[in-house]
């Protein structure tokens, strides 16, 4: 059902001098507009409650109109009816003959600027669901002087909603409820109806019990992409059930419905049944997550602030032998860390058993699908999974940990849309294919000496990929390694990168240079223990190449924001022979036509004996390094192969 607003004109409160007017425009320029609402409530979704305020603006093709914006109406009983001590009038639209009407609820005064509304989210036990329930309205063309209009308004946030069950499938109140990495402010753009999130994304938000729905609990947060990280928790008889929530978009308008079944005991894994928490409305688009969260017996475990691994490619068939999951290799995982896996059922006439590292979990009849969560616990080397049932399939199989377990973590996937893997409107200083915001967690392992694996659609071309104003690849000068087969293209993380992304506010803006590509996929691999790359500016070994022979190429290396005087730039170097020596140059030079080109870097010649050269940075220096075309710097040299580069750090950091 949709909430509906009727404007109507009340000649009562025309002005005298006005009715002696024989021009129809002059005569209702004084008319008061005034509100009656037919239907739904933005609480109960079947009408408007006593004392509910909205805001309504007037807007022509000038722009909002000064006088008529966000003009408070108020409801003073159930009747629908909507007035104002200040009402907007027809004369308020100057020489127009149509007008737009924008309607907004809650009403907030001095909430409106430049066209956006502001408004925060209430935190807190006893939060106000309605209140927090922000609608949108917008009239197009409306008739200077008509009698009727109808202003549908539709709700712009997202509306969550978690079920939850005994093992024995039956509704189970007296839980507590919240979910974690919200923003709690935002603008909603009256005109064009667009919500934006303003703030970090870390606030806790509680969801209130349905006195209508036993067992029922929902929320209302803001709009938001997949946010890694972001977790659901049921508390129950003092004990946290963390259902994670990371891979799900919260589109705008949507109602998310959760269930899960708390079963912590029997080792009995069973879904239930969705309950709806509300009665079904048409402006929210319902979105329901049939599998739910399924508890095993084990070890508490945690799920919050913990990084996501897909431990599974595809799909598997579950056998009587056991499939191995989790090859960390020296690598473990903390014993709180939890497996996630899902599965279906073609099949579920019966019950059916899955056999996890030796325990066995019962899945109940006429249920097809479901997540089973249970904790890492003696199990910190991987898993191993097996059924004597058939037509049991494993779609998904995850680790939440923080421990560094080598594998790849996904920060993005694109749909090919624009700016959602391939060109959007953002056209300076690179047309921008891709803006990935990187929550704490992530940017916690955005450090240098990661590994960046971004994935290209069939057939394009590396090169022009950028991260910001940062070029990525450049095969001649050993940037970046891009693999034909899977059309991926790697690059270990400098500290230039690093620097891009902090100055974009944490945000992966990814860009192209020329012809147009598509982006497909972003994952991050943790950076490895096993070598120091503090401040790593360049090591094409780390992305899985070599050492670069200097008498065969040379190589193009970032500078950072950060540089300061004072820093040294350090090459550290392997198999030196006699007349080895460094040097750099600005990366757009040729030095084959243009040999005696200055040297940002001057000619250091390199010890046969060594295993390093420092160049220092002064204030003139740092000033032409930071200067240079997308600030890239070629190291040339001869007789010598570089392992990495990195930045230390001078006396002035």
């Amino acid at each position: 059902m949709r909430k509906t607003i009727l404007f109507g004109l009340t000649a009562a409160m025309l002005a005298t001098a006005c009715s002696e007017e024989d021009d129809l425009r002059q005569g209702i320029a004084g008319e008061g507009i005034t509100f009656t609402s037919s239907v739904m409530s933005r609480a109960t979704d079947t009408s408007f409650e006593a004392e509910d305020a909205i805001g309504v603006s007037m807007y022509t093709e000038s722009g909002f109109v000064g006088n008529a914006t966000n003009v408070q109406y108020t409801t003073e009983d159930k009747s629908g009816l909507f007035t104002s001590t200040n009402p907007m009038t027809w004369g308020a639209a100057g020489s127009a003959k149509t007008v737009d009407f924008k309607g907004v609820y809650p009403y907030k005064a001095d909430a409106v600027a430049d066209g956006k509304y502001s408004f925060t989210l209430a935190t807190g036990e006893g939060a106000s669901l309605s209140d927090n329930d922000v609608m949108y309205s917008s009239m197009t063309d409306v008739t200077v002087g008509s009698k009727n209009v109808n202003l549908t308004f539709t709700h712009k946030l997202v509306k969550v909603v978690m079920q939850v069950y005994d093992q024995n499938r039956n509704p189970l109140p007296g839980a507590k409820v919240k979910i974690n990495n919200q923003q709690t402010s935002g603008t909603l753009n009256l005109a064009d109806g667009t919500v934006e999130g303003t703030g970090t994304a870390d606030a806790t938000l509680n969801f209130a019990s349905n006195s209508d729905v036993s067992g029922g609990y929902q929320t209302i947060v803001m709009p938001s992409a997949p946010t890694q990280g972001r977790v659901i928790t049921i508390t129950y008889n003092n004990v946290d059930y963390p259902c994670p929530v990371d891979m799900y978009a919260f589109d705008s308008g949507s109602k998310m419905i959760f269930s899960v079944t708390l079963n912590p005991e029997s080792g009995t894994a069973s879904q239930g049944t969705i309950v709806n928490a509300t009665a079904t409305v048409e402006n929210w688009t319902e979105q329901r997550i049939e599998s739910g969260w399924i508890f095993g017996e084990g070890e508490s475990f945690e799920v919050e602030g913990k990084i996501s691994y897909q431990l599974l490619t595809g799909s598997v068939e579950l056998k009587a032998e056991d499939a191995h999951f989790g090859n960390f290799g020296n690598k473990r995982l903390d014993a709180t860390d939890v497996y996630s896996l899902e599965y279906t059922r073609t099949d579920a006439a019966n019950d059916a058993t899955i056999k996890i590292s030796g325990k066995e979990y019962t899945l109940q009849k006429e249920l097809t699908a479901g997540t089973l969560l249970i904790a890492a616990g003696s199990n910190t080397a991987g898993i191993d999974v097996s059924s004597e049932d058939a037509g049991i399939t494993l779609t998904s199989v995850l680790v939440y940990t923080n421990e560094n377990i080598g594998l790849p973590i996904t920060l993005w996937t694109g749909d090919g849309s624009a700016g959602n893997g391939t060109v959007g409107d953002d056209i300076d200083p690179y047309p921008v294919i891709a803006r990935i915001t990187l929550s704490e967690e992530q940017q916690n392992l955005f450090v240098p000496g990661a590994i960046l694996r971004c994935y290209l659609a069939d057939g394009n071309d590396a090169a022009v990929l950028r991260l910001g104003t940062l070029q990525l690849y450049y095969s001649w000068r050993n940037l970046g390694i891009f693999d034909d087969n899977s059309n991926c293209l790697t690059n270990v993380l400098t500290l230039a990168m690093c620097d891009e992304v902090k100055d974009d506010g944490n945000i992966m803006i990814f860009g192209q240079n020329w012809s147009n590509i598509q982006l497909d996929r972003v994952e991050l691999v943790p950076a490895s223990d096993d070598e120091d790359f503090t401040n790593l500016l360049w090591c094409h070994k780390a992305e899985g190449g070599a050492d670069c022979s200097m008498s065969w190429g040379d190589i193009l290396v970032n500078i950072p924001t950060s540089l300061k005087s004072g820093d040294i730039i350090r090459v550290t170097y392997t198999d030196a022979a006699e007349g080895a020596y460094l040097e750099g140059v600005a990366g757009d030079v040729d030095l084959e036509t243009t040999p005696d080109a200055p040297r940002m870097l001057q000619r250091a010649e390199v010890s046969v004996e060594g295993s390093s050269v420092d160049f220092d940075i002064n204030e003139e220096t740092c000033t032409a390094l930071l200067g240079l075309e997308c600030r890239s710097l070629i190291i040339n040299g001869e007789n010598l192969n570089v392992h990495k580069i990195q930045l230390v750090r001078g006396s002035e950091e």
